[in-house]
């Protein structure tokens, strides 16, 4: 009896350490029913990371929050794309001067210097365990003393100069045979030219991004042509560097001759020599159809020597396809090859599918529907991994598909769900793809969805994902004027301000007409917005004509148009108070136009007629007379009119009236000043002369002819 409570116990105990193995080891194992029966589930492996990724994943991304390279403070946040440059590179700057100092003064980082009395220098780690990234890298001169493993750890750092310096203080190519493989990779994938930092990722994402230049740049005779000389025997791996090296920097015709000499001695190539063989074929014809055979043929060299293709393979052929040009024949080609690809059970890449792109969606070119059956393959996929540097452009290429070539806001729509999908947004590439890729999203928003549609897409984006660029801002003042959105039209313009576009004339003037355009048939309390709007355009210019009086601007200031104030003067008169601060804007917009501080002149003078007549009844005669005094000045024919309807409301006479007090100059001197002024501009826009100047030379010939006729009278007597 209690030998078998004991056995139960014991196996009991058994039980529970074969559970417990079972999940040190991440195994399922059989479990034998225990009497506590409870058996743990298998181990899963776990990043350090991945609980930060579960949660983040029941919360969602903020398309409103700033990037987190930026403070999250709304007082801190860059909202225009200069200030999110400097502070992004301003950081950075930080940084790199923080390794400049690393480097120049690596013995504060690398030894401890005691205080007295004792006094000694002991070696010293900046960081337990050490960080070898952080730490400062050895400095190699002509007089030190280095071995081969200083040389393979230059070679492991990518440290080209380093790399260099230190194969010559061990003696050549003739003192170094273990590691003169792995430096000739070095070189080859360098071409000897040192490789950019990929530490400051900044300085590349704001740099101008300029197109891959296709061109022989490799260094023919250098010191990659003669380590690769010296080797004896030459072994497959450095036949496979040297020609990969010179396919990629387009020395064509060697990399081929290396690889029929290759062929001929039975050396194996990979299958990486083949796709840069593949990606430089068009150097080595002229003419589509010589490179289309040449291409056939190097794929059938391929098969022959039993080359497995990869998903690179099929990326090297498209791109060098999409590079010769556009045509029935290529693009027939390359869906021939996509289908032999298909057999072999290669998918596209997002790479292969950029250069289809390319090849198939030309602007010019007819509309074809190649991006729908694109997307629904990658739709179908879990995820999209990034596998090659190109694999970025697709997304941007795909989003200018559907703005210049398709135009087609469904098509959009469809290509940012698949990038807002799991985790690919880490495919929309650097600053500069992503504000491209943006720029061409809203652009088609603007023009091809319905209007809810697009001031929803702005309100998402806008400013803290995209800050839209000047002709960008056009498309949605112009999207925003015919949905005659008011209230959003005089927020525009504290966004252009914020985003650093309040100095450019052109698209104030576009500002100002879509408002003015569609002031008319808006709310009391839209149209209050939209002439508050208005008053701080013309602050706004002040204040920036005193800068550049007081020097504190480099450029000079764009001048707004006279078409451009006249809608401000439209807007701001729109009010029946007499002590209204808009009618003072309006006094300093006249003001500023006499005084020709804007260019041309208007393009409607019956705004002007309309703005005498209303501050002549509220009671602001300056205003009136201003106003009619410059359509006199700039010789409109609504000047004469515009008069004559301004003095009407001034005086409270009949226009009949008016008229015939007009040609009575002596009833004119007891009018109000305004008043007078507005019959001078009459007696202007009727003459062409103003009507002081018109008295004076009367009254100069009476006297002239009255003095002669006395002086007559007098020959006589």
């Amino acid at each position: 009896m209690y030998s078998n409570i004991i056995l139960q116990r014991q196996w009991s105990k058994f039980a529970s350490l074969c559970r417990y193995s079972s999940v040190v080891e991440g195994q399922r194992v059989p479990q034998t029913t225990s009497g506590d029966g409870i058996s743990p589930p298998p181990r899963i492996p776990r990043g350090p990371t991945d609980i930060l990724q579960a949660l983040a994943a029941t919360v969602g991304p903020d398309p409103t929050a700033a990037h987190y390279k930026y403070h999250d403070d709304p007082y801190l946040i860059p909202l225009s794309n200069y200030r999110k440059r400097a502070y992004a590179l301003s950081a950075e700057a930080g940084r790199k001067a923080a390794a400049w100092i690393r480097d120049q003064h690596s013995d504060l980082f690398a030894t401890r210097q005691w205080d007295p009395p004792g006094k000694m220098t002991t070696p010293y780690f900046n960081a337990d365990p050490r960080i070898e990234a952080f730490s400062p890298k050895p400095i190699y001169t002509d007089e030190s003393k280095v071995t081969e493993e200083d040389l393979r750890y230059t070679i492991r750092n990518a440290l080209l100069e380093d790399s260099v310096k230190v194969f010559q203080l061990l003696g050549g190519s003739e003192a170094v045979s273990e590691l003169k493989l792995d430096f000739l990779q070095l070189l080859c994938f360098c071409n000897e030219k040192e490789l950019d930092s990929t530490e400051w990722l900044e300085e590349r994402w704001f740099s101008a991004n300029a197109r891959e230049r296709q061109a022989a740049t490799w260094r023919l005779g250098g010191l990659a042509d003669k380590i690769f000389t010296s080797m004896e025997p030459k072994s497959p791996e450095a036949y496979c560097a040297i020609i990969q090296g010179m396919a990629k920097y387009y020395q064509a015709e060697r990399a081929h001759m290396l690889y029929q000499e290759a062929l001929e001695k039975g050396i194996p190539l990979s299958t990486d020599v083949f796709n840069s063989l593949l990606s430089c074929i068009g150097f080595l014809k002229e003419g589509a159809a010589l490179r289309m055979d040449a291409l056939k043929d190097l794929l059938r060299q391929m098969a022959e020597q039993g080359i497995s293709p990869n998903q690179q393979t099929l990326s090297s052929c498209l791109r060098s396809i999409s590079a010769w040009g556009a045509g029935k024949a290529l693009q027939h080609l390359a869906l021939q090859v996509i289908a032999e690809f298909h057999k072999l059970d290669i998918q596209p890449g997002l790479s292969a599918y950029y250069y289809l792109l390319c090849l198939f969606c030309k602007e010019r070119g007819p509309r074809t529907d190649i991006l729908s059956l694109i997307l629904n393959d990658l739709e179908k996929r879990e995820s999209l991994d990034a596998k090659e540097a190109t694999d970025t452009n697709f997304f941007i290429t795909a989003m200018g598909v559907c703005n210049d070539h398709l135009q087609d806001i469904n098509m959009a729509e469809r290509v940012h769900a698949l990038l807002m999908k799991g985790d690919n947004y880490k495919l929309v590439g650097d600053a500069y793809k992503e504000s491209i890729y943006y720029r061409h999203f809203v652009t088609v928003a603007c023009r091809h969805a319905p209007f809810e549609r697009t001031t929803a897409l702005l309100d998402t984006l806008v400013p803290n994902v995209y800050v839209p660029e000047p002709s960008v801002m056009e498309e949605i003042i112009k999207t925003l004027e015919v949905g005659g959105a008011g209230g959003r039209l005089a927020g525009v313009w504290s966004q252009l301000v914020v985003f650093g576009l309040a100095k450019r004339a052109k698209l104030v003037e576009r500002l100002l007409d879509a408002m003015a355009n569609c002031y008319h048939y808006q709310e009391d309390e839209v149209k209050a917005q939209m002439r508050a709007a208005a008053a701080d355009v013309v602050k706004f210019g002040k204040l920036a004509e005193e800068q550049r009086e007081g020097k504190e601007m480099r450029s000079p200031v764009q001048k707004l148009s006279a078409t451009a104030l006249s809608n401000i003067i439209e807007m701001c008169s729109d009010v029946p108070d007499k002590s209204d601060p808009m009618w003072d804007v309006v006094l300093d917009t006249l003001d500023g136009l006499r005084r020709e501080e804007a260019a041309g002149v208007p393009a409607r003078p019956e705004i002007f007629t309309e703005t005498a007549k209303k501050a002549a009844a509220v009671g602001k005669p300056a205003v009136s007379a201003m106003a009619v005094t410059y359509l006199a000045e700039c010789g409109f024919e609504e000047a004469a009119s515009a008069s004559v309807e301004a003095l009407a409301v001034m005086l409270n006479r009949p226009q009949e009236d008016v008229l015939q007090l007009l040609q009575n100059s002596e009833g004119l001197a007891a009018l109000h000043p305004s008043a007078a002024i507005a019959a001078e501009a009459y007696h202007l826009a009727k003459t062409g002369t103003p009507m002081r100047e018109r008295d004076a030379a009367t009254s100069s010939s009476s006297s002239s002819s009255s003095s002669d006729s006395s002086d007559s009278s007098s020959d006589d007597e």
